[in-house]
């Protein structure tokens, strides 16, 4: 196989931030580690993209459309330019990459094999637990929707937990191959060896007061351990707040102002080595999601050897964290105060060796979630197909 992909993400919500995402990841990573001739091709809606390091490697392509319309006539202009798009590039690679498998991807993978019969077709699942017990559900109908024909026209799936892509395999034959991948971080990007001494610091990374994020159950949760068990310790909580956030931490602290003693709120912090410096710092990191993918904070958090505890908001939280295997950490139900506060507990009360199970953490994100090591497992799946 020639070593030519074609990513496409058109969603109005990309932005430079994506571009070191899983979505600009792939195409990415395979450039700068396996040597392939990448292009990733975007919506402009929200204005075009720059980065210098991203464009050493990868092709940053437009697909342009305007909002100077209505919400329906956008629509069609978007996918009716997303179809001209493929049609017209389908023939210049090896491979075309899509996320998401909602009907309009399936489409594109048979138009693209119809431009290119030789192209390989590969889609990005990006699937929670929602997304997967959904798509099992339909398998059990056994029900045949006019577009699943088009499903054949995909050549490798992906999807970010080993047990969904066993699963998936056994029971939607319409997905006639699907293999774990899961997401990672560019190793490049952070700073090598132990930089900064851990301190008592719990930790927590996201858009904070947003119904996903759930912050609130950890705020809750502290107000249930005896104040003196975190003497000493401090709550970082990282990202931008939603407005009205505040007001509920407010009244529900009011009564209890000694929890506002241990949290510190930073927002948003765009500096790279300032939040690199926070994870560094930190001993602890919380995950208290109500659903997720597959979280890019936790294989970051692994790699600064943060000891992790995390609801089970994703799929492959219990194959990542291996809370009863390896010790990196502990799973609990969401929305469970007393299970995250017993773990929180285990903590404070000094039951969990932080130092030896952050660094099982760290070697096990460095050897399983590097990009360098992602794209090549990808590339073996990709040359497979040949």
């Amino acid at each position: 196989m020639n070593k030519r992909i074609l990513t496409m993400f058109w969603y109005d919500d990309i932005s430079e931030v994506h571009l070191y995402k899983d979505v600009g990841g792939i195409p990415y990573a395979l450039a700068k580690y396996c040597g392939w001739e990448a292009t990733f091709a975007y919506s402009d809606i929200n204005g075009i993209i720059k980065n210098s390091d991203f464009e050493k490697y990868v092709d940053l392509k437009t697909i342009h459309y305007s909002r100077t319309c209505s919400k329906l006539k956008l629509k069609i202009i978007k996918y009716c330019n997303v179809m001209k798009f493929v049609w017209q590039n389908a023939a210049r690679y090896d491979v075309i990459n899509f996320y998401h498998t909602h009907k309009f991807i399936m489409f594109l993978c048979w138009l693209a094999k119809k431009r290119n019969p030789v192209i390989k077709t590969y889609v990005k699942m990006d699937m929670g637990r929602d997304g997967f017990e959904k798509t099992i559900n339909h398998a059990r109908t056994g029900k045949k929707k006019w577009w699943h024909h088009f499903t054949t026209s995909v050549d490798l799936f992906t999807v970010e937990a080993e047990k969904y892509a066993l699963e998936l395999t056994e029971k939607v034959k319409k997905y006639k191959n699907v293999q774990y991948l899961p997401n990672g971080f560019f190793a490049d990007f952070l700073p090598v060896g132990d930089q900064i001494s851990k301190e008592r610091i719990i930790l927590t990374v996201g858009r904070i007061g947003t119904y996903q994020k759930n912050t609130e159950l950890l705020i809750n949760t502290l107000l249930q351990i005896p104040k003196e068990k975190l003497t000493g310790w401090s709550v970082y909580i990282v990202g931008p707040i939603e407005k009205d956030f505040f007001k509920w931490y407010e009244k529900i602290t009011y009564s209890n102002l000694w929890l506002r003693e241990h949290i510190v709120f930073t927002g948003n912090i765009t500096d790279k080595g300032k939040l690199h410096e926070i994870y560094s710092k930190s001993s602890v990191f919380v995950l208290s999601s109500r659903y997720e993918g597959f979280p890019l904070v936790v294989p970051e958090a692994m790699y600064f050897k943060n000891y992790l505890i995390s609801t089970d908001c994703f799929g492959a939280a219990d194959e990542i964290i291996k809370s009863d295997i390896s010790g990196f950490g502990r799973i609990v139900p969401g929305e469970d105060i007393n299970s995250l506060k017993e773990a929180l507990e285990e903590v404070l009360d000094g039951k969990v060796d932080l130092t030896v199970q952050g660094a099982n953490a760290g070697a096990f994100a460095i050897e399983n979630l590097d990009w360098r090591v992602i794209a090549k497992k990808l590339e073996c799946y990709l040359q497979n197909l040949s």
